[in-house]
Formats: C-alpha cells, structure tokens, sequence
C-alpha cells in the first residue's frame, strides 16, 4: 500500500470520525440522487444567453420560533430580520434574494428536536405552502447526525414541498452563514467535501462525477477537520494522486467557521437556480403583501427624568394597511434597569388599541405608573404592540418602540408619610441604608386597633412604598413599620380625611 494511498485513507477516517462531531454546525446529511448533467449543460447555456445580470428572484421564507413557555422565545424577532439581510449578502451574486413571508410566527413546543421530531411536530401542522419554513429552536439533537447541531436543511429531490423544512438552533443565528449553508442544501448544493460519489481530485478531472459535482468549488478534504488556521489553510495535504489540496475556506458550504464564510461560485449559483426552475421550487412564492400591517411611532417629547411612582403619559401615532375589521390588539409596556448588566424587561403596564379598516392613522395617549420600587438610576421603557403575535403581519419591526430616562428622587423627602393628610393613599420614602430587610408597614388607631397590615422588602438602597387606604374611616391613626432583621420601628401620626 503505497504513501500516497495512506494519506488519503487517514483523511477518510479522520472526517468521517469528525463528521458527528462538527455537526454542531450542520446536520444535513449527504442524500444520493440521479443527477441530469445533460440537463444542467442545457440549462447553463440558455440562462447564459437571456438573463441579465441584475435579474434576482424573491422567494419567501416563513420563520417560526418555536419557545416552551408562551412569550418566553428567548430570540429577538428584529435579528431575525438582520439574519435575512446577513443572507441577502452572501447571495447577492446568486440572484435570488430571501425576504419574511408575513413577520416570524411562535408556536409552543419543547426545548430539544430532532429532525424527525421537527418534521412530525412542527412541519406537519405549521408548514405555509410555497414559502421556505425555517423552525427555531433552542437545540438540535438526540440523533447521531444532528446531535449539537446548528441547522439541519432538506435537498429538494428529498421529499415533496410540504414535508420540506429547515431546523435551526437559536444561538447560532449570528451573521447569516450558518442560515445562508442551509438554505443552500435547499436549493440542492452538498457541502464542498462532500464524497457520497467518490473524493473529488485536486486536478479537478472528477469534478463532474466526485465531491460536490461543481467544478469551480476546489477539492476540499473537510475544513471542520483540518488545516485551518483563523480563515487560512495550512495543512500539507494530498489526494490519491499527491497533489497538495487547496480549498477555499471563504465558501459558504464548506465546513470553515462562519466568519469565514463569505462567497457561493458562480457554479454553485447557477446549480441552485436549476432547481429553482426545474423543481417544485418554482413555486415558492415571490410576494406576500397580502398580509395587513400594524405600526406605531412615539409623537411626543418623551421625559428625560422623573421620580418614582410618577405617571407617564406616553402619546403615539397609530397606522395601520390592509385589515377589514377592527382588531383590538394588545399594548405593552415594560421596563429595564440600564444600572444593572443582566437587568430584566418587567411588563408594567398592558392596553388594548381598537384599530379599524381603511388605513386611517390616529393617535392615542396611554398613562403609564411607573411602580415604586424602581428607585434613582436609569431605565428604559419598551413599548410593543401585538407583543405575543396574535395577528400575522407583513412586517413587526415596526410595532416596537424603546426609549431612556432616568429616575431621580432628590426632590422626594425622605422618612416621612405623604400626603399627610390622607385620602386614598399614603407613601414613605426611604433612604436609610441600615433599614433593610422585611418589613411590616401597619396602620392602627390610638387604642391599639389594627386596620391594614402589609409586608414589604427593602434593600440597602432607596425605597418608595405605597398603603392604599380608600375605605379608612376618617380620623386619627399611626403608620408603623416594623424590621424584622434587627427589630427597629419607625411610627408617622397620619390624619385620613
């Protein structure tokens, strides 16, 4: 058995070896079909003489985001937007260019799919025919080939249109190439290594026959393999014959990391557009502008600064395309801390909006209370209309609003009982950092009777807390609070009106 034959058989082993284990980034397997060269020759030829070079086809695509607990997607439906764009890019030379078939839907699921799973809980019941389906979920796996996997995509010889989906892990949507490489297998490319019809030769003589069947995709060993070093191969390699392999790490189907991807060849353009014309795929839809649309947009000077507890009105302006009927559609307010790194979004407040048919904008003004226990610090507010995606729409990144502010409470004053007095509610500010803990605020008259008690917790910082009060009768009482950590008590004489 001579050297140049040991080289290549340890290349075999060692990407089919590291096949399973770099399927964190792709999932697809390599599926055997009759491949028409006579047909493919043909076709080359006619699009070579009638089409133009800024021809582009739009296809549709339809994302879900499949999440485990209702409104709970944990991925940000606007990078799904910046994930098509990213996409756009890599097939910008290709001529056909992906735009959302409606804003990305959610649907209840589970943590963990396999394809198969995928196929039969999630394709089955939620495929939109004639738009490519794209299911989002937190992992891929449970099965050899796809275990870790970020995506996991379908060749179109592979099953009929409505059984054809791709699977993708949520964090690996980053720049669009993990997305880009799968739909690729879509459109009918295997990856540049591939050698399900025999190792494609360095010299190329094969290339119609080996590897990936593409010509100008140089023979690649497997770069999820070896010889890369950042976006540079530098392994000293050899096929069956001894020639030194030279592969292109900036190709999307090749196995290099995803920074490194960038390109499809002109071959592995004009093999998708095949099938796009000599397939079902022809079918997929190119417009989706019968889906209505809602947006909205912050009219009014917004607050730089205010204290706890304040309300904020907020005013925006309303438009909406192409609905029949009046929708009342849901309205949401949340708020993050900007002081805090790892800050959750809480919701504080929630409306409904009546929007009506005919297209007409308006304009609405919402009270928002700001709760108390945000104390001095800044803060955002986001603002999001059809938060949970009860209605399918054209476009969502337009039903979002965000802005900053801060809190500032200098002119609050501090232990003290206010209004005073009373009528439906009575506040305390704190700021002494050793009053901490829990605590119970209660309310009694002077011969000892009690008439509300509530707990609440502080902690070493700034505290605004609220007793509401509507039905005390009127007279003279005493507001305590009481901490349980070292048994301090504080009393405020207040008078209920």
């Amino acid at each position: 058995m001579n050297s140049k034959f040991l080289t290549i058989l340890a290349i075999v082993v060692f990407c089919s070896s590291i096949n399973v284990a770099f399927a964190q980034y792709c999932g697809t397997p390599t599926v055997e079909h009759n491949f028409d060269h006579a047909a493919f020759e043909a076709f080359k030829k006619r699009k070579k003489s009638t089409s133009r070079s800024n021809e582009r086809r739009s296809i549709g695509i339809t994302m879900h985001i499949v999440e485990e607990v209702a409104g709970a997607s944990n991925i940000d439906i606007t990078k799904l937007y910046d994930e098509v764009d990213a996409v756009n890019r890599f097939f910008l030379n290709t001529g056909l260019e992906f735009f959302l078939c409606g804003a990305p839907r959610t649907l209840q699921g589970k943590t963990i799919y396999t394809k198969a799973e995928s196929d039969r809980e999630l394709n089955a019941r939620e495929h939109v025919p004639n738009t490519i389906n794209i299911f989002y979920v937190d992992e891929i796996g449970d099965q050899q080939i796809s275990q870790f996997a970020c995506g996991i995509s379908i060749f179109p010889w592979w099953a009929d249109a409505p059984d054809r989906s791709i699977l993708m892990q949520k964090g690996c949507s980053t720049n669009g190439a993990v997305l880009a490489h799968e739909i690729g297998h879509f459109f009918g490319l295997y990856h540049t290594h591939a050698s399900l019809h025999g190792f494609e030769l360095v010299n190329g003589s094969n290339c119609t026959e080996a590897g990936d069947m593409i010509c100008d995709t140089p023979a690649d060993p497997n770069l999820g393999a070896i010889g890369l070093s950042g976006c540079s191969f530098v392994a000293n390699v050899v096929d069956s014959n001894g020639d030194r392999y030279v592969p292109d790490p900036a190709n999307i189907m090749s196995y290099s990391p995803a920074r490194c991807q960038s390109k499809f060849t002109q071959g592995q353009s004009d093999l998708m557009n095949f099938y796009l014309e000599t397939t079902d795929l022809s079918e997929l839809i190119t417009d989706c502008d019968f889906f209505p649309d809602f947006s909205l947009e912050s009219i009014k000077e917004l607050p730089n600064t205010i204290s706890s507890g304040q309300v904020i009105d907020l005013t925006y302006f309303f438009e909406n395309e192409g609905i029949t009927q009046d929708q009342e559609v849901e309205i949401t307010f949340g708020i993050r801390s900007l002081d805090n790194a790892n800050g959750l979004t809480f919701t504080i407040h929630k409306e409904t909006v009546l929007i009506q048919p005919g297209g007409e904008s308006f304009e609405q003004t919402f009270s928002i209370p700001l709760p108390l226990e945000y104390g001095t610090g800044e803060y955002q507010i986001f603002t999001s209309l059809d938060p949970n995606s009860n209605y399918q729409e054209r476009d969502k990144r337009n039903n979002f609003h965000d802005f900053t502010f801060k809190i500032d409470n200098a002119n609050l004053v501090a232990n003290q009982a206010y209004p005073n007095p009373v009528q439906d509610q009575v506040k305390v500010f704190l700021k002494d950092k050793g009053q901490s803990g829990i605590f119970i605020a209660s309310i009694h008259d002077y011969v000892g009777r009690t008439y509300h008690e509530q707990q609440f917790f502080k902690n070493e910082e700034e505290f605004l807390f609220q007793v509401d009060v509507p039905d005390l009768p009127t007279g003279l009482y005493i507001l305590s609070l009481r901490f349980e950590r070292n048994g301090d008590q504080i009393s405020y004489p207040i008078l209920k009106e």
